[in-house]
C-alpha cells in the first residue's frame, strides 16, 4: 500500500525534491477547497441531465445514477460547508490521493456509463456524448489546480467518446471526433504546461525562501556577533551601552540604583608578554567563564576590551550584596589559570558604582565606575572599591579644574614662588626654585599635584608651563646676577620633539641668559622616553642651561641616568635625609650618594633640609648645595629679594632667614 501510494504522488505531484512536493501538495489543496465543489456540482449536473435525456423521468431510487448522484450531492455539500482546513501534512496528502482516485474511478464509471447508452440509444449520441464531454471539461477545469488530477476526466471520459465519434460511418460525426480529439490533446497539453509552471512556481517560491531564510540566519549571526564578544562569547561594549541605555533604574541616595562594576585584570599584560597570546587568550576565557558562572543568571557580564571585564544589574543590589560581589570577582581572579601545565596567576582591580541621584546619564554611569576602577588600583592591587559621595565631589572639583585649565582662566589664576637653594659654604643662595601655586576663587587652594597631572592628561602642560616659565623669568628680571633661576620640566613637555625650541624662544623673550637658567627634571620624565629626553636635553645644554637631575634616588633607573646622561646638578631625593639623623644606615647611604654625583662631575643637592643638625651633617658629608624649610620656605620674589638684601650685609645668611614671610 505504501509502495502504491508512493507511486501515485510521484505521478500526481512531479518534484526535484520531497521538501518540493510538500510544497506543491500544500499549495494544490489549499487552491483546491474553492474548486472541488465546481468538479462535483458539474459531474452531478451533467449526470442528471443525460439520464434525463435517455430515459425521461423514469427514475429509480436504487439505481446506480441514483446513488451516485447522492454521492455527488453530498461531497459537493461536504466541500462547501464541512469540510474543514488543516495543516496535518498526511491529511492533506491522503485526502488529494483520495480525490485522484475518485475522480478517476467516477471518469470511469462515467465513460462506462456513456459508452453503453451510444449503443442503447443510438438515436440520442450527440446527445449523450455532448453530456460527457461537458462533464469532462467541467471536472478537468475543477481540478485544474491539481493538473496530473485534471488530465484523468479527458483521458478517461474524453478520449473514448472522441474515438467513438470517429468511427461513426457519418462523415460529420467523424469531422467532430476529430475536432474534438485535437481539442483534448490542446486542453492536455495546458494541463502539462499548467502543472510544469506550478512546478516552477512552487521551486522559485522555495528557492527565494531558502534566500531569504539564508539572509535571516546572516543577519541574526551579523546581529549575534555584533552584540558578542569573539573571543570570550560574553556581551561586547555596544550590547553593554543598549542594555544600559533601555534598563538603568535611578535609585535614591540611600541606594537601590542599577548596579555596573569594571574591572582590570592585574598582571595579565606580564603573563601575556611572557608566555604569548595564547596564554594571554586562555586567562581572558578563564576569567569570563568565571563570571558567567558566578553572575550571569541575575546580571550582564560583558567584555569591554583587552583585559576590562564588565558586570551590569540592572535591578540593583543591596549594600550586602554589592560587597559580596565585590570580594567574589576578586576571589575569582586570585584562582590560577591552568595552561599548558603551568599555572597562570593574575589580579583583578575593581570599581563598582550605584545608579543615583548624581548619574544624569549612560556616560556618567559608565564613567563613575571607571573612576572607580582607578581609585581601587591607586589604593592597593587585587582590590575593589565602590563610587561614593566624596569621589563624586572629588570628580566635580577634577572637572572644573580641567574646565578652568582648557578656558585659559587656570593660568590667570596662577602665581610663582621661589625657594632659595643655598650654597652650604657661604650660605648664599645661588638659585631659586620656581614653584607653581594657584589659588581659585572657586577652588580654593588647587595644587600642583592636581593640576600638573590634569594638565598633562589633557595635553595643554607645553601652553601651561610654558606660561609659568614666562611668569618666572619676568620675576627673575630683578634678580641680582648672583641669583638664578632654577625651573621643573614636565615629562610630556620634555618627551615631545621640538621642546628644547620652544623653551629657547619663551626665554629668548624675556631676554635672560641661558648660563642663568636651571631645569630640573625629574626620573619619571627620562622614563616615559629615554631617547627622546636625551636629544632634548643635549640640545638645552649646548644652548648654555644647567641640566639638574630632580629627585635622585627615588626610582628605579638613577644609576644608569648618571652613566648615560649628563647632568651639571643632582638633587637627592628628600626621603635620603628624613632618617639621617638617627640612621648609620642613611648616612653610609647618602654618603655613597654624594660621592657617586662627585664621581660623574655633578654638583649634590640636600632637599627637604628641616633643621640646623640635617644641614650641618649634608654640609660634612660633601654636599654642595641644600634646598628646605629651614633655608628658606617657597614665597614671592619680592620677599626673597628682601630676605636677601638683609643677609647680605652678612658674611653668612643665618638659618632660618628665608623662612621669614
Amino acid at each position: 500500500m505504501a509502495v502504491l501510494m508512493q507511486w501515485a504522488l510521484r505521478y500526481l505531484f512531479p518534484a526535484r525534491s520531497s521538501r518540493e512536493q510538500r510544497e506543491q501538495i500544500i499549495g494544490t489543496f489549499a487552491n483546491l477547497r474553492k474548486q472541488i465543489p465546481l468538479l462535483y456540482g458539474v459531474s452531478l449536473v451533467n449526470l442528471v441531465g443525460m439520464h434525463l435525456a435517455t430515459n425521461g423521468s423514469h427514475l429509480d431510487w436504487f439505481s446506480p445514477v441514483t446513488v451516485l448522484s447522492f454521492v455527488l450531492l453530498w461531497r459537493m455539500v461536504y466541500w462547501i460547508g464541512f469540510q474543514k482546513p488543516t495543516r496535518e501534512f498526511r491529511e492533506i496528502r491522503r485526502e488529494l490521493v483520495q480525490m485522484a482516485v475518485f475522480t478517476a474511478l467516477l471518469c470511469i464509471g462515467f465513460s462506462l456509463w456513456a459508452q453503453s447508452l451510444i449503443t442503447q440509444y443510438p438515436e440520442q449520441s450527440l446527445t449523450i456524448i455532448l453530456y460527457s464531454l461537458l462533464a469532462a471539461l467541467g471536472a478537468a477545469y475543477g481540478l485544474s489546480s491539481f493538473p496530473r488530477a485534471a488530465l484523468l476526466p479527458l483521458v478517461i471520459l474524453g478520449m473514448p467518446l472522441a474515438i467513438r465519434l470517429f468511427l461513426f460511418d457519418d462523415q460529420s460525426a467523424q469531422g467532430i471526433g476529430i475536432s474534438l480529439f485535437l481539442v483534448l490533446i490542446l486542453f492536455m497539453w495546458l494541463l502539462q504546461v499548467h502543472s510544469r509552471a506550478l512546478s516552477e512556481l512552487v521551486s522559485g517560491q522555495l528557492a527565494i525562501a531558502r534566500e531569504r531564510n539564508r539572509a535571516v540566519a546572516a543577519e541574526t549571526h551579523a546581529i549575534k556577533r555584533a552584540d558578542e564578544d569573539v573571543l570570550t562569547g560574553l556581551a561586547n561594549r555596544g550590547r553593554l551601552v543598549r542594555e544600559i541605555r533601555h534598563h538603568l533604574v535611578r535609585g535614591p541616595a540611600s541606594g537601590g540604583g542599577s548596579v555596573l562594576a569594571i574591572c582590570d585584570l592585574d598582571g595579565f599584560k606580564a603573563a601575556n608578554d611572557a608566555f604569548g597570546h595564547a596564554a594571554g587568550d586562555a586567562i581572558l576565557k578563564e576569567f569570563a567563564d568565571r563570571l558567567t558562572e558566578a553572575f550571569a543568571d541575575k546580571a550582564l557580564v560583558a567584555r569591554l576590551g583587552g583585559d576590562e571585564f564588565s558586570i551590569f544589574w540592572k535591578d540593583g543590589l543591596s549594600g550586602l550584596e554589592i560587597e559580596e560581589v565585590g570580594d567574589r570577582i576578586c576571589e575569582l581572579a586570585a584562582e590560577p589559570v591552568d595552561w599548558d601545565g603551568k599555572e597562570l596567576s593574575v589580579g583583578v582591580s575593581c570599581g563598582l558604582t550605584e545608579a543615583g541621584p548624581f548619574t544624569w546619564s549612560d556616560g556618567e554611569f559608565f564613567r563613575q565606575a571607571d573612576s572607580a576602577l582607578y581609585k581601587a588600583k591607586e589604593s592597593l592591587r587585587g582590590h575593589w572599591h565602590l563610587y561614593d559621595q566624596p569621589q563624586f565631589q572629588a570628580d566635580q572639583r577634577r572637572a572644573r579644574i580641567e574646565k578652568l585649565i582648557l578656558s585659559g582662566d587656570a593660568v590667570d589664576q596662577m602665581h610663582v614662588v621661589f625657594q632659595p637653594i643655598v650654597n652650604v659654604e657661604t650660605g648664599q643662595p645661588e638659585y631659586a626654585e620656581a614653584l607653581a601655586r594657584w589659588d581659585s576663587p572657586d577652588l580654593g587652594v588647587v595644587g600642583p599635584s592636581e593640576f600638573i597631572r590634569i594638565a598633562e592628561k589633557l595635553g595643554v602642560i607645553d601652553r601651561l608651563n610654558e606660561c609659568l616659565l614666562g611668569k618666572a623669568l619676568s620675576e627673575a628680571a630683578d634678580w641680582p646676577s648672583t641669583l638664578s633661576l632654577s625651573f621643573n620640566l614636565s615629562a610630556m613637555q620634555l618627551s615631545r620633539p621640538a621642546a628644547a625650541e620652544r623653551i629657547q624662544r619663551v626665554v629668548d623673550a624675556y631676554s635672560q641668559p641661558p648660563d642663568r637658567i636651571q631645569f630640573e627634571v625629574t626620573e619619571t620624565v627620562l622614563l616615559t622616553d629615554l631617547g627622546q629626553a636625551e636629544r632634548e636635553l643635549r640640545k638645552l645644554t649646548d644652548s648654555g642651561f644647567t641640566i639638574a637631575l630632580d629627585d635622585f634616588g627615588s626610582g628605579y633607573a638613577s644609576v644608569s641616568y648618571l652613566r648615560e646622561l649628563s647632568f651639571d646638578t643632582v638633587k637627592l631625593d628628600g626621603s635620603l635625609i628624613d632618617n639621617v639623623l638617627h640612621s648609620e644606615r642613611s648616612r653610609q647611604i647618602l654618603l655613597g650618594m654624594v660621592d657617586l654625583c662627585h664621581a660623574a662631575g655633578a654638583r649634590c643637592v640636600a632637599e627637604h633640609v628641616e633643621t640646623y643638625e640635617q644641614f650641618a651633617l649634608a654640609r660634612s658629608m660633601g654636599c654642595d648645595y641644600a634646598q628646605g624649610f629651614c633655608l628658606g620656605k617657597p614665597t614671592t620674589s619680592a620677599k626673597m629679594l628682601a630676605a636677601l638684601d638683609l643677609g647680605s650685609k652678612q658674611t653668612r645668611l643665618p638659618f632660618g632667614h628665608f623662612a621669614k614671610d
